[in-house]
């Protein structure tokens, strides 16, 4: 599969799980879909195949873990990269090895 080919991929894959969310009752905000700095070193952000989903409990400050899990399985399920506990926010599809 060709970069191009991998982002639109991705693309259908992210709406797909945001509209999931939705349905769940889940509030979410998005983050960096396509940067240019602030990720690690080869972040699949810089190649339009990652994007952050930060999920919240109506009147919570605090991310909602258990919710990030749920979302985690169904994303898995799609064919998205695993999670990476320690960023439960990033939803990616794995390229080169990366994700």
């Amino acid at each position: 599969m060709k970069l191009g080919e991998a982002q639109e991929t991705f693309a259908v894959m992210y709406a797909k799980i945001i509209l999931w969310g939705h349905e769940q009752g889940y509030k979410m905000r998005l983050g960096d879909v396509f940067a240019h700095d602030g990720h690690k070193q080869n972040s699949n952000h810089y190649l339009k195949l990652a994007g952050d989903i930060f999920i919240y409990k109506p009147g919570a400050q605090e991310q909602d873990e258990v919710a990030h899990m749920r979302m985690h399985d169904a994303w898995d399920a799609l064919g998205g990269a695993p999670r990476i506990m320690n960023d439960l926010n990033h939803y990616s599809l794995k390229w080169n090895g990366s994700w």
